[in-house]
Order: C-alpha cells, then structure tokens, then sequence
C-alpha cells in the first residue's frame, strides 16, 4: 500500500492557559520534535487562531500501528504529562484516515468532516480539473502507452497533487460551504 492509502491524521485541540503561554510553546516545540524522530512521522502542523490561546496540533504518521506506538511512548507520555499541566481544558484528540484528512477545516472550528455529498462535489471539482490539466501538459509523454499503464503511471501523481496541493485549496475555498452548521 501507498503512503496516501495508510496514512493516519491525528489532530490535538488544546487550550494553553494565559499565563503559561510561553511554557506551552516550549513543550509543544519538545513534543513535536521528539514525534519527528519516531519511526512512521511523515509531519506535524500547528494551527494557532489569531487573538486565542488555542492550538490545534496536527501529525500525521505513515500507518496506524506507527500512530499506536507513538502514542504509546515514553517521550510522548512523558511531554504529554506536561502539556496537560499548562492547558485549560481536557485535551480534544480526533484520529482521520482516508479521504476525511482531505477535508479538515482550515482555521479548525470543527473536527467532523462535511457530509458525503458535500465531499462528493468537492471531490469531484477538483479531481475533473486535476486530470484534464494533468493530461494536457502529460498526455503527449503516455500517447504511446496502453491506457491501463498509463492510468497506472498517472494515478500516483494524481493522488499526490490531490493531496498536498488541490484538496487543501479547494477546502480553503469551499470552508464557508464544507463546514456550515446546520441550520444556516
């Protein structure tokens, strides 16, 4: 299986309390950098909402085993016990795989991903566009090539492009759209 295929997302939502701010950067900065050297660690992001004392903490881990033992660890525990001495509130933790990870909302107001036919149109805006450009810059290179190798031979680079260039546009784009509560 591919990396796109098993990767897992795990996201951190704490709140660091006002007067321990520059502590909980420090541990923050330790936390990320001991996840960094763990077998499986593909990357880490912080989100941290202007004006707020709020820090939404996302890695990713290359499978869910990998994510397990992560999670399992001494350096983990260890930064964890002391994160959770600096923060307001009980940590929010929320584990994606699959296509959900394409649909985490920029800015993190809500962790639960948009319905299926909201990720469906989104999907399939990006996915026509992604192809057809693709295609007219490759297309010329795999002419020659039976049409079963050449899906072979574009798919990867087609999941790659959706992964870590177009899905975030596009839910950057569609967020107003994607994560609207109910009712508005």
């Amino acid at each position: 299986m591919s990396q796109t295929e098993t990767s897992v997302t795990v996201v951190v939502d704490r709140t660091a309390l006002p007067d321990k701010i520059a502590e909980f950067e420090e541990y923050l900065t330790r936390i990320r950098a001991a996840a960094a050297e763990f077998p499986g660690f593909l990357d880490s992001d912080v989100i941290h909402p202007e004006g707020t004392h709020r820090y939404i903490l996302v890695f990713r881990f290359a499978s869910q085993q990998q994510l397990d033992d992560w999670s399992a660890s001494k350096p983990r525990c260890h930064w964890v016990e002391k994160i959770d001495q600096v923060v307001e509130e009980p940590t929010k933790l929320i584990t994606l795989t699959g296509l959900e990870t394409w649909f985490y909302a920029p800015g993190g107001e809500t962790y639960t991903p948009p319905p299926k036919y909201k990720m469906a149109i989104i999907s399939y805006l990006a996915i026509a566009p992604t192809i057809m450009v693709f295609n007219l810059i490759f297309g010329r290179f795999l002419v020659d090539i039976p049409g079963y190798l050449a899906i072979y031979i574009t798919a990867p680079f087609i999941v790659l492009l959706m992964t870590y260039a177009v899905m975030p546009l596009m839910t950057k784009l569609f967020q107003g759209w994607l994560f609207a509560k109910a009712g508005k």
